[in-house]
């Protein structure tokens, strides 16, 4: 098991997170269900709730359908995250040098997602997006940091989901782990714009890594529709989750992570504060009593927002930054931790102000 470290640092120069307006509590959501799928599936739910921690969570469907086109559109959320980190780094579209985008659940497979983005915004540079869940900020890292030392000149990178568009509330599409993905579940989008180190910017991004623990292990997460089932597949696409198997791994992703930092000479103790990947709003109590860590320094936004995929590490460091609880010189680890074939990844970011 070895982690890759890259060398390069970046200049933090904006960072920003938006939402779908409709935002749901657990209450609401379960009254949709009832009232869509019958008390049966509503009781079922209820009793998992306990277990995730979560209380609410922005959706882009709308809960009073079967099935709904999400509103705004993933395109739209990021081009909307993309506006706003623009305002704040005082930089224009023409002088990014590259977008890049990650999520699971884009507009189009084809083009990608952040080709509508680059549409709607009238961007002329180049794009790519990587279609990767929770670790998606770790791998864009590796591409985008590389690029800065190259070329010198600022890269947008925005994670973003949209998934509540794959629940069905129809009897026969429900079991347990859509209910799980239901009550769990969050929309978002979060990036950041990274500009060379020598930029003056909010901070600085540094020690991103990146590995992965997944050989010979099942996958937590899937989502159907790829070519391989394209010929056989019946019914509606969704999204597979083995809550079982994502359990049994989650603790050993982050352990690969510290381990990794510790190669390097990290002890999370140390940091002021700690971003990890947020798939229960309980994340900050079960860290602190596994590793004996104090909770107030480990971030949870879990609990309002849900698990957001590949938007959940940039909307928690986002929110982070423009909390005004970071002082110059403060220190943040991020973990990131991503149960689809169990990757890892994360940063250390320095504040400046």
């Amino acid at each position: 098991m070895t982690a890759t470290f890259l060398p390069g640092r970046a200049s933090l120069l904006a960072a920003s997170h938006q939402f779908p307006e409709q935002y749901l509590s657990n209450e609401q959501l379960l009254t949709a269900l009832e009232q869509l799928s019958g008390k049966r599936f509503a009781r079922v739910a209820a009793r998992i709730v306990p277990f995730l921690g979560i209380e609410g969570r922005h959706f882009s469907r709308s809960i009073h359908s079967h099935v709904s086109e999400p509103t705004p559109t993933n395109s739209e959320l990021t081009a909307n995250t993309l506006k706003d980190l623009l305002a704040n780094s005082q930089h224009t579209l023409a002088d990014i040098d590259y977008l890049i985008g990650h999520t699971t659940t884009p507009d189009t497979q084809l083009p990608p997602s952040i080709a509508w983005v680059a549409e709607k915004l009238r961007y002329q540079g180049p794009f790519m997006e990587l279609r990767q869940a929770c670790t998606g900020f770790s791998s864009t890292l590796q591409i985008a940091i590389p690029r800065l030392a190259m070329l010198n000149k600022p890269i947008a990178i925005v994670g973003s989901e949209t998934g509540s568009v794959y629940f069905d509330y129809e009897k026969g599409f429900l079991d347990q782990s859509q209910l799980v993905n239901y009550m769990q579940m969050g929309d978002g989008a979060g990036g950041v714009i990274i500009g060379p180190e020598t930029s003056q910017g909010m901070g600085t991004i540094s020690h991103c890594f990146t590995g992965q623990i997944g050989v010979d292990r099942s996958p937590g997460l899937s989502l159907d529709g790829g070519s391989a089932s394209v010929y056989t597949q019946t019914g509606k696409a969704r999204f597979h989750h083995s809550a079982t198997d994502v359990r049994k791994s989650g603790e050993a992703l982050f352990q690969a992570s510290i381990l990794a930092l510790r190669s390097h000479g990290f002890e999370l103790d140390k940091f002021d504060y700690i971003i990890p990947h947020q798939a229960s709003g309980r994340i900050d109590s079960l860290l602190a009593d596994t590793l004996d860590i104090d909770p107030d320094k480990i971030i949870n936004d879990a609990k309002r927002w849900g698990n957001l995929g590949s938007a959940a590490i940039w909307c928690s460091f986002s929110s982070l930054v423009h909390s005004g609880k970071l002082e110059s010189g403060s220190k943040v680890v991020i973990l990131g931790a991503e149960a689809t074939k169990y990757m890892y990844g994360g940063f250390v970011y320095t504040h400046n102000r």
